[in-house]
């Protein structure tokens, strides 16, 4: 079947489309010339895009006022009708508008929540294999569930992919009264899950699951022998909740499926590498670079680690080898100074067979860097995590070699139809568009916007800025407000978690270690005087309500310490305090000393700043913003580049295995 002709019919598995659809693996990068057109397209369908889409909402009302009640054969008659005009003419726009109608009146019926228009447009751009951009509490999870509905009536199967595994199940169970209204069937994907219960669960209508279980799905079927019952059914259509975090944020983290080996001799070279990485000074014999969390070995430490590692050779021959012996140290460098506990790894206890944790065995767990969250089943390659586990007294696992591996990049370009939906998405529209094909459409407020921002300040020193963020949560809390505090790491939500237990402010606190009760703590985040401190995942995907009277007070204050590399999870955090018209403010508080602004100025010039904020103040404000907007826009150029080099050197790799016979 032709690839125009599947683009323009609906990606169905069967005769038409084979058993298992997808895209041929294909370059999406554009060049500027290719770019350039492509905004020139966009601007000019801007303006017949935006009357089509205005007039959408009342189309859809036209139509649910011709449905028949809920659950009465006259509906269940007209939902087969429309079923089979799907399947046969795919997704117009008179046909959309029944689908969408249909289900907002089985939404009534089933949840007690009507559609607003906002959300009515929402799914419709999720339709067009668009990304749409709708702020925090305008309810995503119903815009995607009008899209996903359609697309499932038209017999396509549908991947909703959320941001955390309690939040696919969730949405999941409260939908599935929705999709069994309208003759669908629903599942969703749990990390422990077997291979017998994920199968039976993607061949439900509409699948929600995490981005990382359903690309190890993915690399799963591609490894099986031949002719073994694959877990999907293709790679149909999919909705990304969050695509900024998924599509950008993660772009760079290869997922690899790996087998575990034993290697006595690996681990001997692990310990013998850490032993003399430890006997190395910074400067003279190794510099680090921090933003890319890279050790690179100096001249002459290169030399005394050579005459060090003599020894070795003659147990280890790989010693003997310079490069090899150089990359080793380099990493076990790297994992001594740039990988820290509670910012980028936890050491948590392992479930013994009782199923309890036992305190006497212990794992270290990767801290996810966009969500704060635990990854699950993620290690980290080629002998670094093995180095971080001997470095923290932690028998280290097996060493593990490679079966396939796939990028998010190369991964989500398969579907056959893409869209996704996110509060954050503008500052990435271009390379979203150049990787993804995905062009951005903002979704206009339902209510006007009464967040208050307050200007940022940044103190001269982690002290002053924590004396100054404990005095605004006491105030805030004072007045009656829920305040919720957003940190960089574990560490600083337990520093500032014990200053304000120091000073009795009763408070809650959310991080990676809690994860597992993160929607409880996020929905008392609203209740009059509730302090929250929360690491950077901060809820994403559940409601703020404001409790009572708390409306009348200000609403939710938000305070960021987070020193983010992006204003677009500035953006995700300040989201958090003003939805959906409720009022709410924003204030950050940033130190010198930590963070971004630590890891990319120089001490000479942080030391020079710093006197422009004498005592407990903070620097001038003429000065502070647009010094962090420097150095987001100059950290947000590193890892844009760094992504880009990334998908270029893959698909370079693929070519060359493609030329060799040996591609996918």
């Amino acid at each position: 079947m032709n690839a125009r002709f599947l683009a323009a019919r609906l990606p169905v598995p069967g005769p038409a489309c084979g058993a298992y659809p997808q895209r041929d693996a294909v370059n999406r990068m554009a060049g500027p010339v290719v770019a350039a057109g492509d905004a020139a397209l966009r601007w000019f369908a801007r303006s017949v895009l935006s009357r089509t889409r205005r007039a959408f909402p009342a189309r859809v009302h036209r139509a649910a006022a011709r449905c028949a009640p809920v659950g009465s054969n006259a509906f269940m008659k007209q939902r087969r009708a429309l079923q089979a005009q799907l399947g046969l003419r795919g997704f117009t726009e008179p046909l959309v508008a029944d689908a969408f109608a249909m289900a907002a009146r089985v939404s009534e019926s089933t949840l007690g929540v009507t559609p607003f228009d906002t959300q009515l447009i929402a799914g419709r751009i999720l339709l067009d294999s668009k990304l749409a951009e709708m702020a925090t509490g305008e309810g995503k999870t119903l815009a995607a569930m009008l899209a996903a509905a359609t697309a499932a009536l038209a017999g396509v199967p549908v991947h909703v992919v959320t941001a955390n595994p309690y939040l696919a199940a969730r949405d999941a169970e409260q939908l599935a009264a929705t999709y069994r209204a309208l003759g669908l069937s629903v599942a969703a994907i749990r990390f422990a899950d077997d291979e017998k219960t994920r199968r039976a669960a993607y061949a439900s209508d509409i699948v929600y699951c995490t981005a990382s279980d359903l690309i190890f799905d993915y690399l799963r079927d591609h490894t099986r022998e031949p002719g073994a019952a694959p877990l999907l059914r293709g790679l149909c259509m999919a909705i990304v909740d969050e695509a900024d975090s998924v599509l950008i944020d993660e772009a760079r983290t290869p997922f690899v499926l790996a087998h575990e080996l034993s290697d006595a001799a690996a681990d001997r070279r692990h310990r013998s590498a850490l032993a003399l990485a430890h006997g190395l000074q910074p400067g003279a014999h190794y510099r680090l670079d921090v933003p890319a969390r890279r050790a690179h070995l100096e001249p002459l430490g290169q030399q005394l680690c050579a005459d060090a590692a003599g020894g070795f050779g003659s147990q280890d021959p790989l010693w003997n080898n310079r490069r090899f012996r150089n990359e080793t140290i380099e990493m076990a460098l790297a994992a001594l100074h740039l990988y820290r506990r509670d910012l980028h790894y936890l050491l948590r206890p392992l479930i013994g067979a009782d199923g309890r944790p036992d305190p006497g065995l212990r794992e270290v767990a990767i801290i996810d860097a966009t969500t704060g969250r635990i990854a699950s089943g993620r290690r980290w390659s080629n002998g670094l995590h093995q180095l971080i586990e001997l470095k923290e007294g932690v028998a280290p696992s097996k060493l593990q070699t490679t079966r396939a591996q796939l990028t998010y990049q190369r991964f989500f370009p398969r579907y056959w139809r893409l869209a996704g939906m996110s509060g954050t998405l503008r500052e990435a529209g271009r390379e979203l568009q150049q990787v993804y094909g995905l062009a951005v459409e903002a979704v206009p407020l339902r209510l006007p916007s009464r967040r208050h921002h307050g200007a940022a300040q940044i103190f001269a020193s982690a002290e002053t800025r924590w004396a100054a963020v404990t005095a605004e949560v006491a105030a805030q809390q004072a007045s009656g407000r829920p305040v919720l505090v957003g940190t960089d790491s574990v560490a600083d939500a337990r520093v500032l978690s014990e200053r304000l237990a120091a000073l009795g402010i009763a408070h809650q606190r959310l991080d990676a270690r809690q994860d597992a009760d993160e929607a409880a703590c996020i929905a008392r985040a609203g209740a009059a005087g509730c302090v929250t401190v929360a690491t950077n995942m901060a809820g994403r995907g559940t409601d703020i309500l404001l409790g009572a009277s708390v409306a009348d007070r200000g609403g939710l204050h938000v305070i960021a310490c987070q020193q983010n590399p992006s204003m677009r999870t500035d953006r995700q955090l300040h989201g958090r305090a003003a939805r959906a018209g409720d009022p709410g403010s924003v204030s950050t508080l940033l130190s010198l000393d930590e963070g971004l602004l630590a890891e990319q100025l120089p001490a000479w010039c942080r030391l020079a700043l710093g006197r422009l904020a004498p005592g407990n103040s903070a620097l001038p404000r003429w000065l502070a913003l647009p010094l962090l907007r420097w150095l987001q826009s100059r950290e947000a150029g590193r890892a844009r580049r760094e992504r880009s080099n990334l998908l270029r050197s893959d698909l370079e790799m693929v070519r060359g295995l493609s030329f060799g016979g040996l591609s996918e």
